[in-house]
């Protein structure tokens, strides 16, 4: 088994890149930590979605990883992720479920890739069980303003909705489903595009209530 040591984690369900992670987030200080070689489908997957390893992986990572000032018994299944171009920190659960994501600094990723050079792709069946965690293209700020107005426009009244959807494409509309639907579509499909004018506009009407 090969291994890098003293690297930094910062486990998500969602994978964020580096520059994604908060002051306030839960960062862990890994003492060692193995590092597997695989295909870059499986790669792909695990970093991407809801999977589920065969034991195989698991019982080839067990207790593997020392960790500085935690509960190591939280953290049994770990292991660095390579496909030779990339490398993630991947927390399992018992029952093979990926538990936590966490990109890696720059220098510590290049160094897992370098050190793969050297080692035999591992094989192991997985179950993808659930499409595409979330979007991928959007940064970890984009999803928060993105999920603020979904939640909003799930309760904001007719009115407000006509003015708001008149001032993202120029354009009145009565019916509250068909705007609802296309603000929505657009903020999947071309986020930028209406983001900025909705979120100011929530910001606004807060104020004023």
């Amino acid at each position: 088994m090969n291994y890098i040591y003293d690297v930094l984690a910062n486990f998500n369900i969602s994978f964020f890149d580096f520059y994604d992670w908060y002051d306030t987030d839960d960062i862990i200080h890994i003492k060692k930590l193995p590092i597997v070689k695989v295909k870059s489908d499986f790669f792909s997957n695990i970093k991407y979605h809801d999977v589920k390893v065969d034991s195989v992986l698991l019982e080839e990572i067990y207790k593997k990883s020392d960790f500085f000032k935690v509960n190591k018994s939280k953290y049994n299944y770990v292991c660095a992720l390579c496909d030779g171009r990339e490398a993630i920190i991947v927390m399992f659960g018992s029952n093979g479920n990926v538990v936590g994501r966490s990109s890696m600094l720059i220098d510590e990723e290049n160094e897992v890739i370098d050190i793969s050079e050297c080692i035999d792709i591992f094989k192991c069946d997985y179950i993808v069980k659930d499409d595409v965690l979330y979007d991928h293209f959007k940064t970890r700020h984009d999803l928060c303003i993105n999920s603020l107005i979904i939640d909003q426009l799930t309760c904001m009244n007719h009115d407000k909705l006509k003015y708001l959807y008149f001032d993202c494409f120029d354009e009145i509309e009565d019916d509250t489903n068909k705007m609802f639907n296309r603000i929505l579509f657009n903020l999947k499909n071309d986020f930028n595009s209406i983001s900025g004018k909705i979120y100011d506009f929530l910001k606004l009407t807060s104020i004023n209530k």
